[in-house]
């Protein structure tokens, strides 16, 4: 692999002749197939586009966006996914500027960063913690937050220097559990269930270290220094890109197959419809991309990923308060738990209203989508009146999304677990013939939305490069 691709990414904007070899497109048979139309897809789509090749996107679903998605029937229309955006996210801030999508600061939510902390059902202030009765941990971690345990347990312990030393084999050592490095870094009992309760995982148990200390690196070295969003919602940029392609983007389109004839490639959808192109990037999760059948096959570590990278399972509740019964009980609205719905806050639209957002991750998340959506809105109300009296008759929970529930997506965005950066990454960005891969699990330098970009920009650069 020519590892120059991977810095090269930027500012595809030069139009290149490629008719000679794409010669047979046609309105039924075009270029390049694309299957999946969040931001990977549209990224990709746009791309080719701009340097003259003719595209077709295919979407399951009946929107544009994939894990970007904004709930526009709520009153403060929040993100489902997709929520923030660093300013040092390059491709993604580029293409959003070329297509007329503006980067706006986030609205004000809550009060500060004021917190209740509760835990085993007793509450905190986050001022009070170090002190609290009810915080078990060892001296030397009481005074670190339960939000901030993971962060300021692994500061120090940090050995990655770049953006891709993740994968590298020389930090195999760090590729082992989370719980376990913690354990063995001197992190008590205690503190490893508090992180456990809300990391941004499914299990510290099953995720490895890399996958932390990847996120760290990324952070300190990615280049953004403060956090930005989409106006009018995440789902807004890939719904605008898709505006401006040449083909409107076909939703509904399922797609069952793909067989890689050498010449060309036909794709095969829910139904029957087929489409043939010269090349096919698919973009959808690898966890959904298993359910795909692949005639030509893809290798043995392609359908090993396939079924084994896992995905963080995220349950969101969106909730409307009747009234700002937190101003009459006294304590901040925002609450970290180590209860079944995870993290609350406020969630303030950029029109200015304001909804609540119960935050679930993981374990607890896997547990609410074995529910019914009944069972776990009583759940939640029951659940708040116990923990704050005054909100008893003043929540209703409008709307509940869980990714891991969407056959589409099957979890939020993937994660490592033990033994994969360096097996599966960077070989996964390989193509298998004409059929190429792409989406926030394969960026190796970026996390999220820009990862996404990332991957489709290489991708596209594969493609296009003679």
């Amino acid at each position: 692999m020519n590892r120059r691709l991977f810095l090269q990414n930027i500012g595809l904007t030069t139009s290149v002749l490629l008719a000679d070899r794409f010669a047979f497109a046609s309105d039924e048979t075009t270029d390049v197939i694309v299957v999946g139309a969040g931001m990977s897809g549209m990224y990709a789509a746009y791309q080719l586009e701009q340097q003259g090749l003719s595209v077709r996107v295919l979407e399951a679903s009946k929107r544009v966006g994939g894990r970007m998605y904004t709930l526009d029937e709520l009153p403060w229309k929040p993100n489902t996914g997709g929520t923030e955006v660093g300013d040092g996210y390059g491709r993604l801030i580029d293409i959003a500027q070329k297509v007329g999508v503006k980067m706006v600061e986030p609205a004000g939510e809550g009060r500060g960063a004021a917190t209740v902390y509760v835990v085993g059902g007793e509450k905190v202030l986050d001022k009070d913690w170090p002190t609290s009765p009810f915080n078990k941990l060892t001296d030397s971690e009481k005074k670190y937050a339960p939000a901030l345990l993971e962060t300021m347990l692994l500061n120090g312990k940090n050995p990655l220097q770049t953006l891709e030393d993740w994968y590298n084999p020389k930090f195999a050592q760090y590729d082992i559990p989370l719980a376990e490095f913690l354990k063995k870094n001197g992190a008590s009992d205690e503190a490893i269930r508090l992180i456990n309760a809300n990391a941004n995982t499914n299990d510290i148990a099953t995720t490895s270290t890399l996958n932390v200390l990847k996120s760290m690196t990324f952070r300190a070295k990615g280049g953004s220094k403060k956090t930005l969003r989409i106006e009018g919602g995440s789902q807004r940029l890939p719904e605008t890109i898709a505006s401006q392609l040449r083909r409107p983007v076909e939703l509904g389109k399922k797609v069952t197959e793909i067989n890689d004839r050498g010449g060309r490639v036909t794709v095969t959808c829910a139904g029957g419809s087929s489409y043939t192109a010269g090349r096919v990037i698919v973009t959808v999760p690898m966890a959904v991309m298993k359910t795909v059948k692949f005639t030509k096959g893809l290798t043995p570590l392609h359908l090993e990923a396939a079924r084994n990278l896992p995905y963080t399972q995220i349950t969101q509740l969106h909730v409307a308060a009747k009234t700002a019964f937190w101003e009459s009980d006294g304590l901040p609205m925002n609450m970290w738990t180590d209860g079944p719905f995870g993290r609350i806050f406020l969630n303030k639209g950029d029109n200015g209203q304001v909804g609540l957002l119960s935050w679930v991750n993981g374990l607890e998340a896997m547990a609410l989508d074995k529910i019914s959506e009944k069972e776990i809105k009583n759940g939640f109300l029951k659940e708040m009146k116990a923990l704050r009296p005054a909100s008893e008759g003043q929540l209703e929970v409008l709307k509940i999304n869980s990714w891991g529930n969407n056959p589409l997506a099957r979890g939020a965005y993937y994660h490592l677990a033990p033994q994969q950066a360096a097996k599966f990454f960077p070989a996964l960005l390989e193509p298998v013939g004409r059929v190429y891969f792409a989406g926030e699990h394969l960026g190796l330098q970026n996390n999220g939305m820009e990862a996404a970009c990332e991957s489709a920009a290489y991708v596209v650069r594969r493609i296009t490069t003679p």
